[in-house]
């Protein structure tokens, strides 16, 4: 398949492990510039360490990209944080805290990446939600399923805003997927999920990185405020 991705700038935020990192290896293998955004981004041309609960690191992190590399063509927003505390157990101060990474941290850098994208009349925007937001969390806690349940709707807005602009916005659903944010998960909860998978195994960051990269692709130019869920049929709607 023709990505069309060769030369495209592109910025991934929480780019430094898992989902993100998979993202960066796999848009960058079909010849994309990409620039890593992320807490924890070790200093080099490839990345910037920005917070995305800050705006002004938000706006940072695409006029780097600019800056860098010429545009900005693909924002794909991975950063984020999970909590698989009981609903009773939850502090509002976890519950800001995560709804500020997953929910305002998305918020913030597309609406910065817009800035962008809107005067070329063109872009694509990828946003990571969650089968958790989907079904209000099977491991994951109830701060985090909402915070991914917001990711989703705020995603189907972006669409209906960027659309008239030439800008493209869609969404993942990962299910359980190997990664650090996902290591935690006690053995006896983890055999239970996948037991309730038909694919009867756990998913791979690459697996959900190769449905990024075909959204943020040419093949993709019609698919527009969609949902893609990469879940190994543990829900299928």
């Amino acid at each position: 398949m023709e990505t069309g991705l060769a030369g495209k700038v592109v910025l991934v935020t929480g780019g430094a492990s898992g989902i993100g990192l998979a993202c960066v290896k796999a848009l960058a293998a079909e010849g994309a510039q990409v620039l890593v955004a992320d807490l924890h981004a070790a200093p080099g041309p490839g990345s910037v360490a920005v917070d995305v609960t800050k705006p002004e690191d938000a706006g940072r992190a695409v006029e780097t990209a600019v800056e860098r590399f010429g545009s900005l063509d693909v924002l794909v927003t991975c950063a984020g944080i999970f909590h698989s505390t009981p609903l009773d157990r939850i502090s509002p101060e976890e519950w800001d805290r995560i709804q500020a990474v997953n929910l305002r941290g998305t918020f913030l850098v597309a609406q910065a990446a817009l800035e962008v994208m809107i005067p070329r009349g063109s872009g694509r925007i990828v946003t990571i939600a969650s089968l958790a937001g989907q079904v209000g969390g099977l491991a994951a806690g109830a701060s985090y399923a909402a915070s991914k349940a917001g990711v989703i709707g705020l995603t189907k807005s972006l669409a209906r805003f960027a659309g008239p602009h030439g800008i493209t916005v869609n969404t993942v659903n990962p299910g359980i997927i190997e990664t650090p944010m996902t290591a935690g998960l006690p053995a006896e909860q983890r055999a239970a999920l996948v037991e309730r998978t038909p694919l009867g195994r756990v998913g791979t960051a690459e697996e959900v990185a190769a449905v990024v990269v075909f959204l943020a692709s040419d093949a993709a130019s019609y698919v527009h405020g969609a949902h893609v869920d990469v879940n190994g049929g543990i829900l299928m709607d």
